[in-house]
Order: C-alpha cells, then structure tokens, then sequence
C-alpha cells in the first residue's frame, strides 16, 4: 500500500518508520512546512518530498494519508484530505474542541472515507492485554481506576508548539488524553468531572503542570487520574480494581511490574507469554491498513477521538470553574 505523510516532526517520523516496518505499506510521499525536514526523511524512507499539502494529497496512487502535525492543525488537515477523497490515520488528539472534531466528521462521513485517531496506548502492554482480558471477562468487570502520571517535564523546550496552549492544548491534550482515553475503555462513559489545576513549575510553558480529576461513569463507577510535568521524579502506575482481582503497577510500561491480587489478596501468576511482543506503534498502524483493506472496522474511529477529547474538555471546564461539571 502506498501512504502519504504529512508531518515530518519525531511523530511522523516515527509513524513513517513504523509503517515500514509492518512490511504491508510503503511511504510514498511527504510533505512538511519544513523543506530540510520533508528532504530528511524521504530520503530515509525512500520516499518522494513534495512541496505542498496539495501536491502531497494530488499524489498518484497513495491508499491513504497520515497526519502528523501539531495538534491545532489537525482538523484544517483531515478536513482537505478528506475532500481529496483520502483514507487518513490522525495523531492524538483528534483536535482541541469537540466543534472541530465534529467539523471532521462531518467531512469524512460525507465522502465515505476512514478516519483512525492514534490513541496508541491501547496497543502498549499491559494495557492491551488488561483489555482483552475485560473483554473475555477474566476478572469480571472494573468498578474503580487510578492513574498516575507525574514526569518532569524540563525536556519541554519553551520554544517548542508543545509548550503553547493554544497549539498543544495544554497538558491533559498533550500527554494526558492517553490515560483519560484508556479510562474510558474500561469504564465506559463519562457523567461528571471534577478537575482541580495549578501552575507549579510552569518554565516557560503557558498551561496548568499539576491536575487531579475526579470521574464519575454513567454505570455509576468512578475513576481518578493525577497527572503533570511539575514533579521531580518520573511516576506512572495505576490501580485498577475489578470484581474478580486487583491489578496494580508502580512502573506502567514494565510488565514485570504488574502485580494481580485475587480473592484474598493472593497473587495470580500472569506468564509473559500473555503479553504481545509487537510494537504498539506498528500494532495501531497494522489495524489501520487492515481497515483501508476493507478487512476489518476502523479500531479508534473518530467518534471515539471526539469523545475523549470531550473528555478533557469537562475536565478543562471543571478546573476553571471550581465546580462538578457535566460530560459532553
């Protein structure tokens, strides 16, 4: 299959080594407002850089086109591909308002193409397999979460779009969306969020670097999340507690780290061989094709992509007011 890029930044380029990698695509084409960086990595992928959106979307052939760009460019872009009839792959988060989600939506639908949101860290172990696991009913349902993730965040460069409000959207869509998306997997819809925020260490940066949220469900189940780049020390676990165990993790992404009590308190052995070796950029990305084959459904559809990012939208709202406040 051949696909457009556009976006030669680190996750462009990591999604274009990625689509190499599965072996099922090629990169055919890229393009970025920045030549030296179009040049770069075509070259890399044996690929063909061209100079404008519109060159890389008049591309002859491509099967599909991913967009890898800042956040606040994420609508404007799916919109035009979508008019050029492209089957697209869009980074988290979808965009930074449910109007402009729903504005993307409303080109896909029309002009009958497929759009999957990059919400990656359903594809990272173990929460693919904690997924699955839900999904078989292996320790029945989950009726509380907790997330953590507290980094320092000094490596955000001032001068980079991350550290702009009004491009990255501010913690929660740069960083935070990830988790916020996986509590909504295992819990299912949002009802009300209570969201405390603070500037603690903000160096440079123009957004909130502490918040706690508090998550009510429909089922009536709750869920909190405390993230931010104000630590001093890197953190991120969870506690997710289901009917049947107990899953817990002080080191999220270190599968030897995940410790399943069961009744009891007992310790139920999980063997490695339960956990994919794939690489979760490779894993997303292999779904994504095999949805443009028409071989299986889109995984993360964008109605998905909207729906956490009106998530984080209740959470923004919450913080600013001081109040409980509704979903959606």
């Amino acid at each position: 299959m051949r696909i457009g890029l556009w976006g030669c930044g680190n996750m462009g380029a990591g999604l274009a080594r990625a689509r190499v990698a599965t072996g099922e695509a090629r990169l055919a084409a890229a393009y970025d407002t920045r030549p030296e960086a179009t040049s770069d990595l075509a070259d890399l992928c044996e690929a063909e850089a061209v100079a404008s959106a519109e060159a890389l979307l008049a591309y002859p052939g491509l099967d599909g086109v991913i967009v890898a760009l800042p956040s606040d460019l994420h609508a404007p872009a799916v919109v035009q591909a979508a008019e050029a009839g492209l089957d697209i792959f869009c980074e988290k988060p979808m965009s930074l308002d449910v109007a402009h989600c729903q504005e993307m939506l409303d080109a896909v639908h029309p002009a009958g193409v497929k759009l999957m949101i990059g919400h990656v860290l359903r594809y990272y172990e173990p929460y693919r397999s904690i997924r699955r696991w839900q999904a078989e009913g292996r320790f029945g349902q989950p009726f509380g979460a907790s997330i953590w993730r507290v980094i320092d965040g000094r490596g955000i460069e001032s001068t980079s779009w991350r550290a702009s409000r009004a491009r990255s959207g501010g913690y929660l869509f740069e960083v935070s969306i990830h988790e916020l998306d996986m509590l909504r997997c295992l819990m299912g819809t949002p009802q009300t969020v209570c969201a405390v925020a603070q500037e603690t260490a903000l160096q440079g940066r123009e957004w909130a670097d502490h918040i706690a949220l508090q998550i009510r469900f429909a089922t009536g189940r709750a869920a909190s999340y405390e993230g931010g780049v104000g630590s001093h020390v890197r953190r991120y676990g969870f506690r997710l507690y289901f009917e049947g165990a107990t899953l817990t993790s002080d080191a999220t992404f270190d599968r030897s780290a995940l410790q399943v009590y069961g009744p009891g308190g007992d310790l139920v052995e999980v063997p490695a061989s339960e956990f994919s070796a794939e690489h979760p950029v490779e894993a997303e990305l292999r779904d994504w094709l095999a949805a443009l084959r028409g071989e299986a459904a889109v995984p993360i559809p964008g109605e998905e992509g909207m729906a956490s990012v009106a998530l984080v939208e209740a959470a923004y709202r919450s913080a600013a007011s001081g109040r409980i406040v509704a979903y959606g």
